[in-house]
């Protein structure tokens, strides 16, 4: 956004400079030539006036120097050095390239300073730059709003409350650490637990394809993951998604060695090829197994059994 806003005046120059028709207010404020010269030779010198006087111009060697008026607008310019409009009561703009950039409107006043600082100040916020777009800080004169950025070292941002980091940022597309904070308690599926906020943060992040490790902590659920692929949890190979305080909820896992699913009714776990086990607690039925369901044991309420490769060898009477 600050490359945008230093550029625009010095493309603005450019469209004054190309802009030869007049801005006509009226059918008598069309301009004649006052100085007949001969096509070959007007680049020296050309000036153009209404009958009525209140629309003119002049300009000379090849347009680069000239100046214009169109009832209240005026417009100077020496290029590339000067360029002016006072189009009041809308802008005044000032540019004296590269030592002075200036514009005023009714709510935004603009200065830069020898490309090194300027600033913009308005009734809502203000921003200044140092070296643009390299540093930049802005904030806000009427609500918990402000931010600062250094060119690929971080962004800082603040939202009413939610405040957003990234340390060492290649233009948005990697970044070491991003941060967030102040987030909504609750999300989707997500209770609050009685908190006002939650976070989440990742580090090493590349090109969204990639994260070496990610937390989120959002009201009643705690996620952490390693090497997440395209932004998305599941592609995690090494993930624990918790529930918080009395909820039992757990999906975690590290692939291909350890699974373990559970939720206040059911469960099961696994791990590796040697063991898991399998719950339902409705039912009070709880099974565990070994060498890939080769062997197993189930529990429940009316008795215990035993099974080898899926056929029962012992169990209740």
């Amino acid at each position: 956004m600050s490359v945008m806003r230093f550029l625009l005046p010095c493309l603005l120059v450019l469209g004054s400079l190309a802009c030869t028709s007049p801005r006509l207010d009226q059918p008598g404020q069309v301009r004649h030539p006052m100085v007949p010269l001969d096509p070959y030779f007007s680049w020296l010198y050309e000036y153009d006036v209404s009958n009525d006087e209140t629309s003119y111009k002049w300009s000379a060697l090849l347009w680069t120097i000239g100046h214009s008026r169109e009832n209240e607008t005026t417009s100077t310019h020496v290029f590339p050095l000067w360029w002016s409009t006072n189009d009041p009561p809308y802008e005044s703009s000032t540019l004296f390239f590269p030592l002075y950039y200036g514009r005023t409107s009714a709510d935004v006043t603009t200065r830069f300073f020898s490309l090194l600082y300027g600033y913009s100040d308005s009734t809502e916020e203000r921003t200044d730059w140092v070296i643009p777009p390299i540093f930049h800080w802005r904030r806000s004169k009427t609500a918990d709003v402000w931010g600062s950025s250094l060119l690929l070292a971080y962004d800082w941002q603040h939202d009413y409350g939610k405040t957003s980091v990234t340390f060492l940022s290649l233009l948005g597309l990697a970044h070491v650490f991003k941060g967030e904070f102040g987030l909504p308690a609750a999300g989707e599926d997500v209770g609050a637990l009685g908190r006002s906020s939650s976070r989440r943060f990742d580090l090493v992040n590349v090109l969204g394809i990639i994260s070496l490790f990610g937390y989120d902590d959002v009201g009643d659920r705690r996620d952490i993951r390693v090497l997440t692929l395209f932004s998305n949890e599941m592609l995690s190979p090494i993930r624990s998604w918790r529930g918080r305080g009395e909820d039992p909820f757990v999906s975690e896992w590290v692939f291909p060695l350890y699974m373990n699913k559970q939720n206040e009714n059911s469960g099961w776990m696994y791990l590796g090829p040697i063991w898991g086990t399998i719950e339902d607690r409705l039912e009070g039925v709880h099974t565990n197994w070994w060498l890939l369901g080769l062997l197993s044991r189930r529990s429940a309420p009316e008795g215990v059994s035993w099974s080898v490769a899926g056929l029962t060898v012992s169990g209740p009477d």
